[in-house]
């Protein structure tokens, strides 16, 4: 059974709390895990939104922090006669989002094996 090295007040192991520490807030972490999974097609503001329950104060915040820190971007696209925004993970959030992904499979795995 493989240990896991537990460091940094929030349970990170160290290397990926100084990488992600900023990153690892619900609405960022989901947010990446979102446009990860619908990949080339993006997501609106309002699916977003809509599917992680938050308000504009606590949603708008967090896109602009990932967008200015190049995890995502976003494109203006003409639907109908009016234009929405639609955002698109980056490289970037594709990269931070897989470590951190692995990093969570592994922790729950391994407290699966302590509890079992």
């Amino acid at each position: 059974m493989a240990a896991i090295v537990v460091e940094g007040n929030n349970g990170l192991p160290s290397s990926l709390d100084r990488k992600y520490r900023r990153l690892l807030l619900y609405a960022r972490i989901s947010t990446l895990a979102m446009l990860d999974y619908y990949g080339k097609d993006g997501l609106s503001y309002q699916d977003i939104k809509d599917t992680l329950r938050l308000e504009d104060g606590s949603l708008a915040p967090n896109l602009l922090w990932l967008k200015n820190n190049h995890y995502i971007r976003s494109e203006d696209t003409k639907v109908e006669d009016r234009t929405i925004v639609v955002y698109y993970i980056e490289e970037k959030g594709e990269k931070a989002y897989e470590e951190i992904k692995s990093w969570l499979v592994r922790t729950l795995h391994f407290f699966g094996e302590q509890k079992g």
